[in-house]
């Protein structure tokens, strides 16, 4: 089973520190909130379930998708706030899903919802070397992708036969079509790394020829990384 583990990750280019949590729910949020307030922070919360402490460009932002960001190190602020987080309940709620499908021709298309592989940081980690995907997050990639038939496209850093070349600051990587074994034994996270690594596309879109896709890992599965419990999903 998966375990929670710290790991911020500086990103120079956008002058910004990124610290991976636990998918959240209102509770644990709520908490986290009266723990910053009780620390000298001004803190407020915002829409889409994000809670805002401190002033200005260096202040601390929380997702409830499990992200927090800031301008300064995190550590000394949410560190001390995480074994109070990992003893809460788990509560049910039907949205912060991991993806989305939809049937195409031929199998599905899915939309993955990382808290940092997206569009918005993507380039930013290649750049800078970095990986942003969690365990939890890989649980339920590597679940779908291995009821795939035939190559899947994604990002690696070795060259392969079906590969082209795609420069990301100084760094080589390089688009490829790879067997849905070797991405899910080679694709990297927040805490695993070797000499070949693979990494979701930047539009964190997959395109899987297969008949049926398999339901995600339960909450239970995914350990101290999830403490949402998501309703049955139809696809």
């Amino acid at each position: 089973m998966p375990k929670f583990e710290l790991r911020q990750i500086h990103l120079e280019g956008l002058d910004r520190y990124y610290l991976p949590l636990p998918k959240l729910t209102a509770g644990q949020l709520s908490d986290l909130g009266s723990r910053l307030s009780g620390a000298g922070l001004s803190v407020r919360t915002a829409g889409g379930g994000r809670l805002h402490a401190g002033d200005g460009p260096r202040g601390i932002v929380v997702a409830g998708s499990g992200l927090a960001w800031s301008g300064s190190e995190l550590l000394d602020a949410l560190a001390p706030a995480v074994p109070d987080l990992l003893a809460h309940r788990r509560a049910r709620v039907s949205s912060n899903p991991y993806y989305a499908a939809k049937r195409v021709e031929g199998g599905f298309e899915v939309q993955f919802f990382p808290r940092m592989e997206g569009l918005r940081l993507w380039t930013a980690l290649r750049t800078a070397g970095e990986c942003g995907l969690t365990p939890d997050e890989k649980a339920v990639a590597s679940r779908l992708l291995l009821a795939a038939d035939g190559k899947i496209e994604c990002v690696t850093d070795y060259p392969t036969d079906d590969g082209s070349l795609l420069r990301v600051g100084r760094r080589q990587y390089f688009r490829s079509l790879i067997p849905p074994e070797e991405l899910v034994d080679r694709l990297r996270t927040t805490s695993s790394a070797s000499s070949r690594n693979c990494y979701l596309p930047s539009s964190s879109v997959l395109r899987l020829r297969a008949r049926a896709l398999p339901s995600s890992p339960g909450s239970e599965e995914l350990g101290e990384w999830c403490f949402l419990e998501f309703p049955p999903k139809s696809l």
